[in-house]
């Protein structure tokens, strides 16, 4: 039987507890109507394993009532603490709050989940080793969910006890006055955020607001309105461009209208969410002192110019009575000046390697300041999630912060390049995360049997092989979105166009989509043994294909500009071109059914630009 966070105790007894049509779920008399939405959870799960309907009853001695799935509260248990008792007379959850029974549900929803009718006798005293358990989820770099998607990921985060999301807004929420900004990106609304924070709160989940403020500006500074706040001038910079969305665009903090946007923008979007906590960003701000403040960064320093523009920002957003959250990634290399920012700030400290070190965690816990550690899903830029370095990313990085003290996990998910990579892909790295921050064991490093379990539990494979095709699909890729990406903006520079192709394997291509062909079958061979969560099974198939045809145009790239006798395509470049468009209609349907329309027609205009190379590469 696998769990999912692994419980802090377990003990397997004898015996076991058979539901049946008459067994009654019975709320002891101090329950509420917040232990009862869980309840009706439970109710929903067992419905779906047994196809019984089970009455929902409340009295006062609870304890007392035979064949019965009982829920009590006591006094005794911290915050998020529960116990699970199953005998052969009774299943009893206690708990404290209504947090601790909402958790206590999750757990015995898995064993139902595994189990069916006839539930093992087990007992399960649980609490989380990381108060802050989180997931972030970008809004920004293309794609935009609708609100039934966030609804779906709130519900999918909370059934593994996460209780903290957060959505990654640059340009994407609809600012008034700012429809110069966000016309063409279908950004979420007011109503949208109040609607998901209400949602959130049933499931003891806290929407904590995330607005960039600093540094990744780039479709408001590209806008004829605030190009002049840019930190570098890029009048003559027409064209968009996925490269300089991810490298440029930062505020130049001496000009007074940067901060007058900021402000504006924070007093607008603060009010929407009830959470008393704000991440302000101000990561990457890659460009600061090396355009218009140049001269003052070479006076004072560029750390200098990012301390005092930070602090403004802070002091902002303490006005509404926020704990204010940053990235840690630009005061890590100013380290002198970290004592500077207030001593409540919150730092999230964020490394993606599958190699990373606790450099950054130990420097930031040495100074005695709160921090999250950040670590990642592996999606960005890629077809398919990169599995095993996420995994391996995400031990690493929880390992260092149950070393160093950090108060919290915040697992992010990121959509660079204009988001290609697909919802479903990122959940086995959300659950992983929400398993270690709930119980840090970190000793498993090939991932097997979390890969297992979570096949088992978030898809209903019996098979248990799912999430490791995906590990051999994702670990086997030898190209990404972002190489085709790059060269389609590079093709204005030959060096750097044969470069970029040049540093590619060619070898590894070749095997990447034997083994994308052979898992796209596999997968094929599960669709009808899954029993819960299809529709990802569809993003999976549709990236199975894409590295095909993406490892296909690559080769023939390579073919073409460098000159490699050995990157042979296994389609003819009209074969290839055809096979992209409807590759393309698949994907945007399956983009349609989670997503608003948004900046779909972005991934569009890469695909008619490779469609186009290859047929007039034939002419």
């Amino acid at each position: 039987m696998y769990l999912l966070p692994q419980p802090k105790y377990l003990n397997i007894n004898e015996g076991q507890f058979i539901i049946k049509p008459s067994t009654l779920l019975l709320l002891d008399a101090t329950c509420d109507f917040d232990d009862l939405k869980a309840i009706k959870l439970l109710q929903d799960e067992i419905k779906q394993a047994t196809s019984f309907n089970l009455s929902i009853s409340k009295g006062y001695h609870a304890t007392d009532s035979a064949s019965s799935i009982q829920f009590v509260k006591k006094v005794g248990f911290n915050k998020e603490a529960y116990e699970l008792t199953i005998t052969s007379e009774a299943i009893t959850i206690s708990a404290s709050t209504g947090a601790g029974m909402f958790y206590g549900v999750q757990t015995l929803r898995q064993i139902i989940r595994q189990n069916g009718a006839f539930v093992p006798a087990l007992t399960i005293c649980d609490e989380p080793h990381f108060a802050n358990r989180g997931f972030y989820h970008d809004l920004t770099r293309g794609k935009v969910a609708t609100l039934d998607t966030l609804k779906e990921l709130v519900d999918r985060a909370a059934f593994y006890k996460l209780n903290q999301i957060q959505l990654y807004i640059e340009h994407s929420f609809a600012f008034a006055g700012l429809s110069e900004i966000w016309v063409d990106k279908d950004p979420i609304t007011a109503e949208e955020i109040l609607l998901l924070d209400a949602y959130c709160k049933e499931r003891h989940v806290e929407l904590v607001p995330s607005l960039s403020t600093f540094g990744h500006f780039y479709e408001i500074l590209k806008s004829k309105s605030f190009n002049h706040l840019c930190e570098i001038d890029t009048t003559d910079k027409k064209d968009y461009s996925f490269v300089d969305r991810m490298a440029h665009h930062t505020l130049n903090t001496l000009e007074e209208g940067s901060f007058l946007l900021v402000e504006k923008m924070l007093n607008e979007f603060i009010p929407l969410f009830s959470s008393d906590q704000f991440n302000i960003c101000c990561d990457e701000t890659f460009d600061l002192g090396k355009g218009r403040s140049k001269a003052k960064a070479d006076e004072v320093g560029a750390g200098r110019l990012y301390v005092d523009f930070l602090n403004k920002i802070v002091a902002c957003v303490k006005q509404h009575n926020k704990k204010v959250m940053f990235w840690g990634d630009v005061i890590l290399h100013h380290p002198e000046l970290l004592n500077e920012i207030p001593e409540d700030v919150i730092c999230l400290t964020w490394d993606y390697s599958s190699t990373c070190s606790d450099h950054a965690v130990k420097t930031i816990a040495e100074t005695g300041r709160e921090q999250y550690v950040c670590p990642g899903v592996g999606g960005w830029s890629m077809l398919m999630n990169l599995m095993w370095n996420a995994f391996e990313n995400i031990r690493r990085m929880v390992e260092f912060g149950r070393d160093h003290g950090a108060i919290g996990v915040l697992n992010t998910d990121w959509g660079d390049y204009g988001h290609i990579n697909l919802l479903g892909s990122s959940m086995p790295g959300m659950i992983h995360g929400a398993n270690l921050s709930w119980n840090p064991q970190t000793e498993e490093t090939d991932f097997t049997t979390t890969y297992q379990a979570i096949s088992r539990l978030e898809y209903g494979d019996t098979t248990e092989t799912l999430v490791g095709l995906l590990h051999q699909l994702s670990g086997r890729q030898g190209c990404s979105w972002s190489d085709v990406v790059r060269w389609k903006e590079l093709q204005h520079n030959q060096h750097d166009e044969v470069e970029v192709l040049s540093n590619l394997n060619v070898e590894r291509i070749l095997t990447g989509y034997e083994t994308a062909l052979q898992v796209e079958k596999e997968l094929l061979a599960l669709s009808g043994t899954m029993r819960h969560n299809n529709f990802d099974l569809q993003e999976f198939l549709i990236s199975a294909k894409a590295i095909q045809l993406v490892d296909n145009f690559v080769l023939t790239l390579i073919q073409d500009k460098v000159g490699t006798k050995e990157a042979v395509p296994t389609m003819s470049k009209l074969e290839l071109a055809a096979a992209l468009e409807v590759y393309f209609t698949q994907f945007a349907a399956i983009w349609r059914t989670r997503n608003k329309e948004s900046e779909l027609y972005r991934i569009r205009e890469v695909i008619t630009y490779m469609c186009a190379y290859l047929r007039d590469s034939v002419a």
